[in-house]
């Protein structure tokens, strides 16, 4: 099964009742290791609280053709929580990240180890094209825009990542830091490192749904905005500048009139509108600093990001070095 001095690559998968997919996943990744003999893979597949037989079914599918490391998180954290279980787990060299949902084509595992052979160290997947329209898409590529624009992290992939190949270095960086609310795309290109794009053309859903509810999306588009940017508190200072200079326009305006004789201005209705535009721009900014408030105070609680039920390894006939080990980054 091995190649004399091949590299360990470890295919990390978050699952979330994906048992309409688990059969064909195997093959899947089945063809990825035949497409790419040079290398030695392993499997790395992590139960996001699956409330059907996901794992069993694909164990039976992949029937030891690959080394297949099983991990069951407690409950259903979300797709981001159960990548940084599988990073937390994976012992290769490198590890690619790939959806349950078959939307990627096998072949972009070997551009991505292409270009981590040519030095990257973090190798994003980009969409040429996408099967998915609608709100969700443009909503996903606006996130994502201003996400790369407006953050600290201007390595994040303007178009939105789908798919992502991490050096050991980058697994080692990311597996050390903690962060409950997270989105671990970001936090990847936080670390930076060597980042470099491919593109390749997306593939339709082969069955089943997106997990991805409104409110999961909304979540990750505020998590990651309060994990990664101060333009929020920045915007709400500004529009603060902004309403008081208006208000301080709007006094010298009265006041100028009331020494040029001009009768001052009656009737209720103007200042209700002011106090109810006023009363709403206060809740709004205090909201936003209410998001970052919670979050600050969630990781002063110390929790655990996820919560493990059981690690089932698999077999591997490799001389795999333990995750974190020959890590000279400190």
């Amino acid at each position: 099964m091995t190649t004399e001095g091949a590299s360990l690559v470890s295919l990390v998968i978050p699952l979330f009742d994906e048992a309409a997919n688990a059969e064909a996943l195997a093959e899947h990744l089945t063809a990825i290791a035949s497409a790419n003999p040079e290398h030695v893979f392993e499997v790395v597949a992590v139960d996001d609280g699956s409330t059907d037989n996901t794992i069993a079914i694909l164990q039976a599918a992949l029937d030891d053709r690959l080394p297949l490391t099983t991990v069951q998180l407690s409950r259903n954290f979300g797709s981001h929580y159960a990548i940084s279980a599988g990073l937390a787990n994976a012992l290769g060299e490198a590890a690619v990240v790939l959806g349950a949902d078959l939307q990627e084509p096998s072949e972009l595992v070997g551009l991505f180890l292409a270009a981590w052979h040519d030095g990257a160290e973090v190798v994003w997947g980009i969409r040429r094209s996408r099967t998915q329209r609608g709100l969700g898409s443009t909503s996903s590529r606006i996130f994502s825009r201003l996400l790369h624009r407006y953050s600290e992290i201007v390595s994040y992939p303007a178009e939105g990542p789908s798919g992502v190949l991490v050096a050991r270095p980058v697994i080692d960086a990311v597996n050390r830091l903690k962060e409950r609310h997270r989105n671990v795309l970001g936090l990847i290109a936080w670390v930076g490192f060597t980042q470099t794009e491919v593109e390749y053309d997306q593939l339709p859903r082969l069955a089943g749904t997106t997990k991805w509810t409104t409110a999961k999306l909304l979540k990750l588009g505020l998590d990651s905005f309060v994990q990664f940017s101060h333009t929020p508190i920045r915007l709400a200072a500004l529009l603060g500048v902004l309403i008081s200079g208006l208000g301080f326009a709007y006094a010298a305006f009265i006041s100028i009139r009331a020494i040029l004789g001009a009768e001052p201005p009656e009737g209720w209705t103007t200042v209700i509108v002011l106090v109810l535009l006023l009363g709403g721009i206060q809740l709004i900014v205090l909201a936003i600093f209410g998001e970052y408030l919670w979050r600050a105070t969630d990781e002063a609680r110390d929790r655990p990001v996820y919560v493990v039920r059981r690690v089932e390894i698999g077999r591997l006939d490799y001389d795999a070095r333990q995750p974190g080990s020959n890590d000279d980054s400190g």
